[in-house]
C-alpha cells in the first residue's frame, strides 16, 4: 500500500467502527415488536428509558473517540503512529463495551 493511501483507510476503518456501534447503540435502545404492559416496577427489557440514556451516553462517547482518532491521523506529529493506534484501540473497546451497556440497560 502506498503511504499516500493509508490515512484514507485509518478514517474509513474508524468510521466503520463508529457507525457500526451507533446503529447497534440505537437498534438495541429502541423497542421494536414487543409491547410492554403499563405496570410498575416494569418487565425486565421495558425500561426503554434507562436504554435510551445508555445509547446517548456511548453516542457521544465513540463520537469524542472518532473524532480524536480523526484528528489524530490528519494532525502532523511525531507520535502520529502512536495517536492513532490508540485512539482506535479505544474506539473500538469502547464501541464494544457500549453495546454491552446498553443491551445491559434495559435487563
Amino acid at each position: 500500500m502506498s503511504a499516500a493511501f493509508r490515512p484514507w483507510l485509518t478514517v474509513a476503518v474508524a468510521s466503520a467502527v463508529a457507525i457500526l456501534a451507533w446503529a447497534g447503540f440505537w437498534y438495541l435502545a429502541v423497542p421494536r415488536v414487543d409491547v410492554c404492559p403499563a405496570i410498575h416496577p416494569a418487565p425486565a427489557g421495558c425500561r426503554v428509558d434507562e436504554r435510551i440514556s445508555t445509547a446517548w451516553a456511548w453516542t457521544i462517547i465513540v463520537a469524542v473517540l472518532y473524532a480524536a482518532t480523526v484528528v489524530a491521523q490528519v494532525r502532523p506529529s511525531a507520535q502520529r503512529r502512536q495517536a492513532v493506534l490508540l485512539g482506535a484501540v479505544a474506539l473500538g473497546v469502547s464501541a464494544l463495551y457500549g453495546l454491552w451497556k446498553v443491551w445491559q440497560a434495559g435487563g
